[in-house]
């Protein structure tokens, strides 16, 4: 949702201006990150664990070591029942559920456990939230909120009558326990249907019908 910055905020992050479509789900493969510092045989004071990468800028993201120990914090060797491709991080990257995509360093090269937090761009100017009720503060992005995509392009045109329309939900805490629509301003939520796989860490699909008539409308759509 980068480009949102631009077109909401009036103020362009830079990057690639993805909308909603940098986003996907796979079964992964590995080993528990927590197993390997237990076996590194970590000092009482430990506190933060640090993840480089060997691209090019050397990508580098701090994480608490309470949640680098999470049971489904994992060092990842595999992706769909195959190898790790290139492009996802292959020979090792770390996947971390629930947080924002940065903090799952693709193409690991050391691990880095400190005493105190450990400061670089990547948890101090970029993917941090600053201003507004966070003041000067600076910080950084961990566990995501509920999300919701409709699929449809954007804007859509459709066709006129009634019609099913789907899209994915998704939440960086638990699975979804139900997705509501409202249209053209409408204060009355109405439920969704949900189907398919509902799994903690993954999307889920909806579904609901609706008789469309000739003119611009806005759909809105939440998650919990």
């Amino acid at each position: 949702g980068r480009v949102f910055f631009a077109e909401q905020q009036g103020r362009e992050a830079p990057g690639t201006p993805w909308r909603l479509g940098a986003i996907g789900v796979a079964e992964w493969a590995g080993v528990r990150l927590c197993e390997i510092l237990d076996r590194a045989g970590l000092k009482e004071k430990a506190g933060w664990v640090m993840v480089e990468g060997l691209d090019a800028v050397r990508m580098r993201r701090p994480l608490p070591l309470w949640k680098a120990r999470e049971e489904d914090t994992i060092l990842a060797t595999g992706m769909n029942g195959r190898p790790l491709p290139p492009d996802h991080g292959f020979p090792a990257r770390i996947v971390v559920p629930g947080w924002a995509a940065v903090a799952s360093v693709k193409w690991v090269g050391r691990l880095v456990v400190s005493e105190g937090p450990l400061y670089w761009p990547w948890n101090t100017a970029k993917y941090v939230m600053t201003g507004g009720r966070w003041g000067s503060r600076r910080e950084p992005i961990g566990a995501q909120v509920p999300k919701s995509a409709i699929e449809l392009p954007w804007p859509a045109t459709l066709r006129r009558g009634r019609q099913t329309l789907t899209g994915r939900s998704w939440s960086g805490g638990a699975a979804i326990a139900r997705v509501e629509y409202a249209l053209d301003g409408d204060p009355q939520w109405r439920p969704t249907q949900l189907v398919g796989t509902n799994l903690p860490g993954a999307w889920t699909c909806w579904r609901f019908a609706w008789n469309a008539r000739p003119g611009t409308h806005e759909l809105r759509i939440r998650a919990t």
